[in-house]
């Protein structure tokens, strides 16, 4: 009797043995398949589609934010693609003007790979010079479609803004953004709306000196580019466009 429990019991660690080895090659192969897929940038949302104008690359952001929503992001970032921008150059679709936070990566939010997104990263998203420069490099020299202004949820440099006050060269940083947390101070009272509604201003104020570049002011009158604003909500990772096309 003990004979035939022990041979009873050696046949099912053998069975569970056999089922646990079937399962970790079923696994094995799946990872592998998933690996391939990322190297082979067959899984990125963006990179793979036609993206021909500003439209195009609009619904390319608002898929690849899906995606990052529903954690299934995959961007390509492969040896085959490298290779390939650095011989052939880039082409971005978009070029990203935002905040320098970390809690704000763009590449990240939209799901893009490599060579997809142009981007100019700045405390408070604000642009002078240098910044309406490298928009004007990308939209006329590499033929970006689409300009994206993005601020964010819970900004710093807003927040610094509105309570009045910095040191350094943060000061002006804050003296761009002043006028924005004025004109918020006319529409809401408490200091969570004031900072909510300059976050918005403060965009669209972007836009606007972006609109003042003789280069990007012909682009987009003659219907080439198209300069549009965006809010990323760190709280829910949610980017949500403006209807602000329309100079």
């Amino acid at each position: 009797t003990a004979c035939g429990a022990a041979e009873k019991t050696g046949d099912i660690v053998s069975k569970a043995g056999e089922a646990a080895s079937e399962i970790i090659n079923e696994a094995g192969s799946a990872v592998d398949g998933a690996v391939s897929d990322v190297t082979s940038g067959t899984t990125s949302n963006t990179q793979t589609a036609t993206i021909e104008n500003a439209d195009d690359a609009i619904r390319a952001l608002q898929a690849g934010n899906e995606s990052y929503l529903s954690g299934t992001a995959t961007m390509n970032v492969s040896e085959s693609l490298r290779t390939d921008l650095a011989t052939n150059g880039q082409k971005p679709h978009t070029v990203v003007i935002t905040c320098s936070d970390s809690r704000v990566p763009p590449e990240l939010l939209f799901n893009s790979g490599l060579g997809e997104l142009f981007v100019i990263r700045t405390a408070g998203n604000v642009v002078d010079e240098f910044e309406i420069g490298s928009v004007e490099y990308a939209a006329d020299h590499l033929g970006s479609p689409l300009v994206l202004v993005m601020g964010h949820s819970h900004c710093g440099a807003v927040g610094a803004a509105v309570e009045g006050h910095a040191e350094g060269n943060i000061e002006s940083i804050v003296e761009e953004i002043t006028p924005s947390v004025e004109k918020a101070k006319e529409e809401a009272t408490s200091e969570d709306e004031i900072t909510t509604k300059a976050e918005d201003l403060n965009v669209e104020n972007s836009i606007k000196n972006l609109r003042e570049s003789e280069i990007l002011k012909g682009l987009e009158d003659s219907g080439k580019i198209k300069i549009v604003g965006a809010k990323y909500d760190i709280d829910t990772g949610k980017v949500t466009f403006f209807d602000n096309t329309n100079k």
